[in-house]
């Protein structure tokens, strides 16, 4: 038999067993500094033994937040986005904050069915990755309650003043470009990416700055636009591959494009970092794990999700403080992939 909810115990109760107040009870919940570390630690464990469980409704109605935040990103299933959330959730799990999971697919109404759920809920914040051409107006429902708005990975155009935690992407792909230029290769594709996002838009700036500034020439067709998932990819790079002025040189707008670059290049009879120089921007830990090894651009997706979950924090303790856009830098890691020079 489930037990009764008035069997459950309250704080007040918890302080009295203790004797603490009641408000030293509720401060040692919330790991203020303001109580001292063994006290806390007594608390929690005084609430382990009688099976306390927090009325986060009623807490809600006291402090007027709910201590519900939502992420949304656009492919749960890739092991970045992993890391991006467990750091996420680590993070906010600290500060008493839970959080609910959400995968758009980079489909508009999926986002806004997710955004309608934190309203209902009344969450406190989002974290997003936005879908292509997002406006700032698709969050309206939960930032007039006064929800906050922390962009990851990419972000709205034209929106400065939500928070946000990207990675530096035309650097990215100056880097793996400008890296394949110097190992002797002209004609050079960049795959991935669809119009509509800043990622994309800045991985681009990026590859044509690259170009330039080696005086090599960009047509339209030096740049794929394919979602960059190994689905959508395959097809796409045997195209590019086939074509009669076959490209000596691929940039992958991920790992996963990379991966698939690699295994279309050997299908073909084309040996990767002698025949083909590959370069991915971002990578998994599966990327060192491949044959043969595959060149990235690398950053640390734990450490992004980190980012964006202290700006979320930062916002709700101080909501009117300026906008904070971190950006984390990334660093070229060689292997195999592009290991010779072009003759």
């Amino acid at each position: 038999m489930p037990k009764n909810r008035s069997s459950r115990p309250t704080q007040r109760q918890i302080a009295e067993k203790l004797g603490i107040s009641p408000a030293t009870v509720s401060l040692a919940l919330r790991d203020s500094p303001l109580v001292a570390a063994k006290t806390t630690e007594r608390v929690k464990e005084a609430m382990r033994e009688s099976g306390y469980i927090r009325n986060i409704a009623a807490a809600s109605l006291r402090t007027g937040r709910s201590s519900l935040v939502g992420v949304s990103v656009h492919n749960i299933a890739h092991a970045r986005c992993g890391e991006m959330l467990w750091a996420i959730e680590r993070t906010l799990a600290k500060a008493g904050i839970v959080v609910l999971f959400n995968n758009h697919d980079d489909c508009p109404s999926n986002l806004t069915d997710f955004i309608g759920v934190l309203a209902t809920h009344g969450a406190d914040g989002l974290i997003v990755v936005p879908t292509p051409f997002a406006q700032p107006a698709i969050f309206e429902p939960i930032t007039s309650q006064g929800a906050a708005i922390v962009y990851l990975s990419r972000y709205a155009a034209g929106d400065a003043t939500a928070d946000r935690a990207v990675t530096a992407a035309a650097d990215a792909a100056r880097l793996a470009t400008a890296h394949l230029i110097e190992l002797g290769h002209r004609e050079i594709v960049l795959i991935g990416g669809v119009p509509g996002t800043s990622l994309s838009d800045e991985r681009v700036a990026g590859y044509h700055r690259a170009m330039e500034e080696a005086g090599l020439p960009v047509s339209e067709d030096n740049w794929l636009q394919v979602r960059p998932r190994v689905s959508d990819s395959v097809a796409a790079i045997r195209g590019v591959l086939e074509r009669k002025n076959r490209p000596t040189g691929l940039v992958c707008f991920n790992d996963l494009v990379g991966y698939s670059a690699i295994n279309v290049a050997r299908g073909m009879n084309l040996i990767p970092g002698e025949d083909l120089g590959i370069v991915a921007l971002g990578s998994s830990a599966a990327s060192a794990q491949i044959h043969p090894g595959l060149t990235t651009v690398q950053y640390d997706p734990s450490e992004l999700g980190h980012m964006a979950a202290r700006a979320l924090i930062a916002r709700l303790e101080t909501p009117g403080a300026e906008p904070n856009h971190s950006e984390l830098p990334c660093k070229l890691v060689l292997a195999e992939s592009s290991s010779k020079k072009v003759a």
